[in-house]
C-alpha cells in the first residue's frame, strides 16, 4: 500500500529551496502556477467554443480556475475524512489545508500542454503528423518517431511544469513532487502501447523520479508504468464535475441549448422536494436564466463532491494498493442508482450531440486545419533545415534562419539531437494562444494585411 508520508512531499523537483515565511511549499506551488507566462496564456486559448466573441464564455483560463477551486475542495475534505477514520495512515504535519492546496495546484496546471483551439487543436496536429510525419521523421527510431507524431497535452504539460517554463531545461517550475504526482494522469511515458501518456520521452527519467520520490507502485510489464498518485483522482473529479455543468452554461450563452433545457437536466439529479426547494430560489422574471443556473450550479457542485469524496472512501483500498483500475475515476465506484456518473455521461452525450456539432464552432475547429498545416510545415521545414546546416557541408537558408529566431528560447541549438530540435519545434507552437497561431500563420503564408497588429 502507497504511504501518506510519502505521496505528500513536500520536497521540490531539480532543487528543493528553503521554507518561505507565512506560505508553505504547496502554496508556493500555486503562485508559481498562476504567475507564469503558460498559465497567463491560457486566457487566450480555447475551452470549448474558440475565437468566440462573448467575454461571458468560458477561456482554458477561468475553465482551470474554477477545476482548481472544486479541486480545493475536493482535497481538503478528503484529508478532514481520513483524519477523522483513518489517523493512523495520515501525517500529522499535514493539514487538511495543505492536501487542498497540492490538488488546487495539480488542477491549475492540468491545462497547460493544449495547444491552441483545444482538443480540435490536438487533432488538427495529429492529422498533420499522420500526413508528413512519417516522410519528416523518418531517420529517427520508432519510439522517437511515435513521440513527436502523437501530440499529448497530459505529456506536454508535465513537459512544461518539469522542463520548460520558468527554469529552461532546469527544472521548468521547480514544483513539489506532491503537485507533480497529483498532475501525473497518465503515469507513463509514450514508449508504451497506450494512445494516452503522461510523459514524452524528454521527460521519462524526470517522471521515474517522481515515481520513485513518491512512493507509487508500478505495475508488473515490460514497460515502465506506475499506477497513479491519488490525489489525480480529485483532479479528474473536478475536472469533470466543472465541464459537465459549465459547458452547458456557455451553450445557452451562445444559444446553442435553451435555458429550460439545460434547467431540466440539472435538476434532474434531484429528489422533487429537493428540486421544488431549488426552484423556489430561482428568480422568475424570464431574464435571469445566468442567475438561476449560478444557483443551480451550488447545489449541483454540492451534490457531486459529497459523490466525489464517498467514491473514493469506498475504493480507498484498492486505489492505496495501486489495482484500481485507469479507466474508472471515483464516481465509478459507486452504483448508479447513487452516483454522480450517470449525470456526466448523459452531459458528456448532450455536449457531443449538440453543442461540439455546433456550426460555428466547426467552422472555426476547420480553419485550425489550415493554420497548423501553415505553422507545421513551415517550423518543422525550417528545424530540420537548422538541423543539416549543423553538418560542415551544409548552410542554413535565410528563411529557415528567421524562422529559427522567432522561437526565442525555444529555439534548437548545437546541442539538441533532431529529435530534440523537433520536440523544442513542438513545445513553442503548442504554446502559442489561438489568435496568435493565426497571426503567425497569416504572416507566414503572406496573408496578414498591412493593419493587423501583432497580438
Amino acid at each position: 500500500m502507497m504511504s501518506w508520508h510519502k505521496l505528500l512531499s513536500s520536497k521540490r523537483f531539480f532543487k528543493d529551496t528553503k521554507k518561505s515565511e507565512g506560505r508553505s511549499a504547496f502554496d508556493r506551488d500555486i503562485q508559481r502556477i498562476i504567475f507564469s507566462s503558460s498559465f497567463r496564456r491560457l486566457s487566450k486559448k480555447t475551452q470549448v467554443h474558440p475565437l468566440v466573441a462573448n467575454d461571458n464564455v468560458h477561456t482554458r483560463l477561468s475553465h482551470s480556475l474554477e477545476v482548481a477551486q472544486v479541486g480545493k475542495t475536493l482535497g481538503t475534505a478528503l484529508a478532514g475524512r481520513l483524519k477523522k477514520n483513518r489517523p493512523e495512515d495520515f501525517p500529522i504535519h499535514i493539514g487538511k489545508r495543505d492536501v487542498g492546496a497540492i490538488v488546487e495546484s495539480a488542477c491549475l496546471a492540468h491545462d497547460l500542454g493544449n495547444p491552441p483551439f483545444g482538443h480540435g487543436g490536438e487533432k488538427a496536429m495529429s492529422h498533420w503528423f499522420e500526413v508528413n510525419g512519417n516522410i519528416l521523421f523518418g531517420s529517427l527510431d520508432r519510439p522517437h518517431k511515435k513521440d513527436l507524431m502523437f501530440f499529448e497535452g497530459n505529456a506536454q504539460g508535465f513537459r512544461i511544469i518539469t522542463q520548460t517554463e520558468n527554469h529552461l531545461l532546469q527544472g521548468g517550475l521547480r514544483l513539489t513532487y506532491a503537485t507533480l504526482g497529483a498532475f501525473l494522469k497518465y503515469p507513463w511515458s509514450s514508449r508504451t502501447s497506450s494512445t494516452k501518456f503522461g510523459a514524452f520521452i524528454t521527460e521519462e527519467k524526470i517522471l521515474e523520479d517522481v515515481a520513485t520520490e513518491l512512493g507509487l507502485i508500478r505495475k508488473q510489464g515490460k514497460d515502465p508504468i506506475w499506477c497513479r498518485h491519488p490525489l489525480a483522482y480529485l483532479v479528474e473529479a473536478a475536472d469533470d464535475i466543472c465541464y459537465a455543468i459549465l459547458d452547458l452554461e456557455d451553450a445557452v450563452d451562445l444559444k446553442i441549448l435553451t435555458y429550460e433545457e439545460v434547467e431540466e437536466f440539472l435538476l434532474g439529479i434531484f429528489s422533487k422536494r429537493k428540486k421544488k426547494e431549488i426552484k423556489d430560489s430561482l428568480e422568475t422574471d424570464g431574464r435571469s436564466f445566468s442567475v438561476n443556473l449560478a444557483r443551480i450550479r451550488g447545489h449541483v457542485f454540492e451534490k457531486a463532491i459529497k459523490n466525489a469524496i464517498d467514491g473514493f472512501i469506498f475504493a480507498y483500498d484498492d486505489i492505496m494498493n495501486g489495482v484500481y483500475p485507469d479507466e474508472y475515476d471515483v464516481f465509478d465506484a459507486l452504483d448508479d442508482e447513487n452516483s454522480f456518473k450517470p449525470f456526466i455521461k448523459k452531459a458528456k452525450k448532450i455536449a457531443q450531440e449538440k453543442i461540439f456539432n455546433d456550426h460555428k464552432k466547426m467552422e472555426v475547429e476547420i480553419g485550425s486545419y489550415s493554420v497548423f498545416e501553415t505553422l507545421l510545415s513551415e517550423f518543422c521545414a525550417a528545424t530540420m533545415d537548422y538541423v543539416k546546416s549543423r553538418s560542415p557541408q551544409s548552410s542554413i537558408k535565410w528563411k529557415s534562419e528567421k524562422i529559427i529566431e522567432m522561437m526565442g528560447d525555444h529555439a534548437p541549438n548545437a546541442v539538441n539531437s533532431e529529435y530534440e530540435c523537433l520536440r523544442r519545434t513542438i513545445d513553442y507552437i503548442a504554446g502559442m494562444t489561438d489568435n496568435y497561431a493565426v497571426y503567425v500563420a497569416n504572416q507566414l503564408k503572406g496573408a496578414g494585411f498591412s493593419g493587423m497588429q501583432r497580438p
